[in-house]
């Protein structure tokens, strides 16, 4: 009795399974060869649930291959991008340059790992111009231009650690704390070398380039106009509170005169008692190059009420052809953090001839420069990535340009919202 009780229950349970397996298409070969052994499948039944298992492992095989390599593909690339909202407030003593708008920015970046030497890049922003991606709120809602402003590739090949090499249109590769040379919106044009090493705590970095910045395609090479970049910086912790960097850099334009890149009329003299690159500012000496030395560093103090950072840089021009010389620009500043709020001052002199005021500040005087001034910021951030920004420059301009008054003071106050990913 016993004995058909036990095989009663075997069986019930064997026929279980059969239905169990048929209803589940034959996952399992070890519980169908089991099943097939003991009678509870025949040989029709079993090779029919096996051919199934097995097809069904092949059709697994093949979407966990391709989801591998949709993976491979994503992990290799990263998507950023901001977006900033911004109003905008201008006075000044000359009714010409007041100016109140409302403006935007949108950037959106992608950045992938073409294997494990190379990587390229590309960035789409509104169109602005040279020194800003800013488009103003105008023309009856009309739609707002668009264009590249990064395209490059990176080869940072395995045989010679430490090194890269970029080219085509790039972030600025130079060490840079301020932006009385160049305008946080300036991405260079060119090739661009780098090594990177760490010794005896220092991080050293040596920088190097070939820019382009005009190509005469009906004359030879020396009609082009090009700058040559090359820089060294160090970075070392000293403890955890301190940290410092200090960088050296130079920048040599040569080629095509300052005047004739700026399309100086046949005939017409350009104004020679100011300098320039662009806009209103143009150097006296129509063959004067500008050769820039700078002297750049930053310090980080972390203490236990408010991280402190101080920041500032010092640069002569010494192609100015100016009698007084007005060859030199420097800017002191330092910023603080405290929860979620950002506080940062600065204050700057740039002589008229110091700098090309074509690829220097554009927010401050216009970019004009023969001025000085303060610039005091704020931020919070009101959710992650999320935040509120406020800037307000007071610029004072000391030198007559054109039709300009010897002494312009130009006020600008920024208000942002900014978000990114």
């Amino acid at each position: 009795m016993k004995a058909n009780l036990k095989l009663a229950i075997k069986a019930i349970l064997y026929s279980s399974l059969a239905l169990a397996v048929n209803s589940a298409s034959a996952s399992d070969k070890e519980l169908l060869q089991t099943l097939y052994e003991n009678g509870v499948l025949n040989q029709s039944q079993y090779e029919k649930l096996l051919a199934q298992e097995k097809q069904k492992t092949a059709e697994k095989s093949a979407v966990s291959s391709s989801t591998l390599k949709a993976m491979d593909w994503a992990s290799r690339v990263k998507i950023t991008g901001d977006m900033r909202f911004r109003q905008e407030f201008r006075d000044s003593n000359t009714k010409a340059s007041e100016k109140n708008r409302t403006r935007i920015r949108a950037r959106l970046g992608l950045a992938a790992k073409v294997n494990d030497e190379v990587g390229v890049g590309f960035r789409l922003v509104t169109a602005g111009g040279r020194t800003s991606s800013n488009q103003t709120l105008e023309g009856g809602f009309g739609g707002k231009d668009i264009f590249f402003d990064r395209a490059f590739l990176k080869w940072t090949p395995t045989f010679a650690y430490g090194a890269s090499v970029t080219a085509g249109k790039f972030k600025q590769p130079w060490f840079r704390v301020t932006d009385n040379i160049w305008d946080g919106d300036i991405n260079p044009e060119g090739i661009a070398l780098a090594y990177e090493q760490k010794i005896a705590g220092v991080k050293l970095a040596a920088t190097g380039g070939y820019f382009i910045l005009s190509n005469d395609d009906k004359g030879s090479f020396s009609d082009d106009m090009n700058l040559y970049h090359a820089g060294i910086s160090g970075q070392m912790e000293f403890n955890k509170m301190v940290k410092a960097a200090l960088g050296f850099n130079t920048y040599l334009y040569n080629g095509t005169t300052i005047n004739d890149y700026l399309n100086c009329e046949t005939g017409k003299t350009c104004p020679d008692e100011i300098n320039g690159f662009g806009g209103d500012n143009m150097n006296g000496d129509p063959d004067a190059d500008f050769k820039l030395f700078e002297v750049a560093g930053k310090v980080d103090i972390k203490t236990g009420l408010l991280p402190l950072k101080i920041f500032g840089n010092y640069v002569v021009n010494t192609a100015s052809n100016i009698k007084d010389g007005e060859d030199s620009a420097w800017m002191l500043g330092a910023g603080t953090k405290y929860l979620d709020f950002k506080l940062s001052y600065d204050y700057r002199d740039t002589e008229v001839n110091a700098v090309p005021d074509t690829f220097n500040d554009s927010d401050f005087n216009a970019g004009a420069t023969g001025s000085n001034g303060h610039r005091i910021k704020l931020g919070y951030g009101i959710s992650k990535n999320f935040s509120l920004g406020l800037a307000y420059l007071l610029a004072d301009e000391y030198v007559t340009r054109g039709e300009g008054v010897d002494g312009t003071e130009r006020d600008t106050l920024q208000i942002d919202l900014k978000a990114k990913f």
